[in-house]
């Protein structure tokens, strides 16, 4: 089983230093993040392939998906896709909130969920969207299960936990920055 891990949060640009090879810090996204020592960071290239490998029951979604992807803040996965068993993930997005300036994350998420329910025949929600903290930030959490189908006919078995985290200018200032999660 694979496990995906996304965040979204609300930033424009982001600046990137590294203090260790098994850091990955952004100054403008207040985000950090250590890896385990046997992991890789994956680069934007590595990631659009990945997408572009993948098999959905919305064909029009997936290219669209493919065509305006954005590059991930950060990637990091325990082996080199495509990898025939369990290879844990976890994926950073920042995206713009735009109409969604202000929103709840719970609401957020709860937006999410009808489209992301087509795009798998098996899409189980395991956890609702539901309230959290990150740093001390308003967030939400859900957790879904499905099947990854790719172009060569293998399906992987997959369980995707989501947080959204709106912050960034339009959201105020941060109550705490995200420094770090392990």
């Amino acid at each position: 089983m694979r496990i995906f891990i996304v965040i979204f949060g609300l930033i424009i640009s982001t600046q990137v230093i590294a203090s260790s090879p098994n850091r990955f810090e952004s100054i403008t996204a207040e985000f950090s993040v250590v890896k385990p020592d046997e992991w890789q960071f994956a680069t934007a290239e590595q990631n659009l392939e990945n997408l572009k490998r993948m098999e959905m029951n919305d064909k029009d979604f997936h290219k669209a998906m493919v065509k305006y992807a954005t590059t991930p803040l950060v990637v990091i996965m325990k082996y080199p896709e495509p990898f025939d068993d369990l290879n844990p993930s976890f994926k950073v997005n920042i995206k713009p909130l735009g109409r969604l300036k202000g929103a709840d994350p719970k609401k957020i998420l709860k937006l999410f969920l009808p489209k992301i329910s087509k795009m798998f025949e098996d899409f189980e929600l395991i956890q609702a969207p539901k309230d959290t903290k990150v740093s001390g930030n308003d967030a939400a959490y859900m957790r879904i299960n499905y099947s990854m189908k790719i172009q060569d006919g293998r399906v992987f078995p997959t369980t995707s936990e989501m947080w959204i985290v709106p912050r960034g200018q339009e959201q105020g200032k941060m109550k705490k920055p995200i420094q770090e999660l392990k």
